[in-house]
Order: C-alpha cells, then sequence, then structure tokens
C-alpha cells in the first residue's frame, strides 16, 4: 500500500520491481502454537498501513505455510500471464495469507488465488506443473541478490541498487531515500 502511494507520488521517476525472497527457503514443519505466537508480530505493519488488512494473531484452522518456494514460484508463473493480473495475484495472496490466515504453501490455495485473479484454472495448472519447475532458478536468483544486497526479511525495498530499507517504515522514509537518491543522481550527472 505505502508502495502503491510512491508509485503514485512519482509516477515515472520510480519503477518497482518485487523479487522473490525466501523466508523460509526449505520445507519445514512448523508448530501452530509458536506460529500464532510469532504472527502477534504483525500488529505493528497492521498499525502502519491503514489500507491493509491483518488478521492477528494467527486465526484459522490452516496450518502455518511449510516453506516460501511454492508461492514465490506462483508469483513467477502469475507474471507470466501479465503485469495487471501479477498486481492482483499478489495482492490477493496478501490477504489470503495475512487477512484470510490461509495456508499459501499449498497447491490448492494457490490455484484458488489465481483464479480469484482472473487466471484460467488449466492455464494455471499447466504453467505449475512442471517438477522441478523452471521457474525455480529465477525465485533462486532473486532470493541470492537479495542476500547480496543486505535482505534479511521483509518487506525489504532496495533503491537505486545501492539503499537497503529494511522493515516496516512509514512512507515519508521512503520518500526521503528516494529524494536522496535522486539528489546524488542529479549531482554525478552535473560533475560528468
Amino acid at each position: 500500500m505505502r508502495l502503491e502511494q510512491i508509485a503514485e507520488e512519482y509516477g515515472d521517476e520510480v519503477e518497482i520491481e518485487w523479487r522473490s525472497f525466501l523466508l523460509r527457503p526449505e520445507p519445514e514443519p512448523r508448530d501452530a502454537a509458536k506460529f500464532t505466537e510469532y504472527t502477534k508480530s504483525w500488529q505493528r505493519p497492521a498499525s502502519m498501513e491503514a489500507e491493509a488488512a491483518f488478521t492477528t494473531p494467527w486465526s484459522s484452522d490452516d496450518a502455518p505455510p511449510s516453506h516460501s518456494m511454492p508461492s514465490a514460484i506462483a508469483g513467477k508463473v502469475a507474471e507470466t500471464f501479465g503485469p495487471e493480473v501479477f498486481d492482483r495475484f499478489h495482492e490477493l495472496l496478501l490477504k489470503a495469507y495475512f487477512t484470510e490466515n490461509r495456508t499459501i504453501s499449498d497447491p490448492e490455495v494457490l490455484a484458488q488465488v489465481a483464479e480469484a485473479a482472473g487466471i484460467d484454472p488449466e492455464q494455471w495448472a499447466e504453467r505449475m506443473a512442471p517438477d522441478p519447475h523452471p521457474l525455480f532458478n529465477e525465485v533462486a536468483q532473486d532470493h541470492n541478490q537479495a542476500i547480496k544486497s543486505g535482505v534479511t526479511g521483509v518487506p525489504a525495498v532496495v533503491v537505486d541498487d545501492k539503499y537497503l530499507i529494511g522493515g516496516a517504515v512509514d512512507v515519508e522514509h521512503y520518500r526521503e531515500v528516494i529524494e536522496h537518491s535522486k539528489a546524488e543522481r542529479q549531482e554525478q550527472a552535473d560533475q560528468a
């Protein structure tokens, strides 16, 4: 939501490119009680994002997601249907996790989110089917690049491949970093 606000304010001056970062790269069993306790930490970002809806603590009967790879690949697959479809998918995936407390590592949940985003179920199934998935390496490259950029968690934003903004911050912080970066680029252009 804050990034949408930045995109609106800055127009063509900024480009937002979503990349994968795997909080849990490998499947692992998760204790539901510990996970529910962890989701209480969502209260801080929820308080900063008036337009976002968080259900905290986790309150559904769904199991916690086992790992990040299935939803990261699903995001890459959604991109193959076009940017508008990806945006809808991404928004609905976040809602499925943070608001509806659904298991977004479950292929059925991902298919339901894709269908809600307007993706034909047969085309979705076909593009999600390969195992190993051809987009696995793309997700891994995104993840490795994020680590090289200093990303250790989400949310994280990297401005001009130089400035890392980690954690939930207010929109003014994004503006400050963008303005600083723009001034720096202008200064370099003036010196050239």
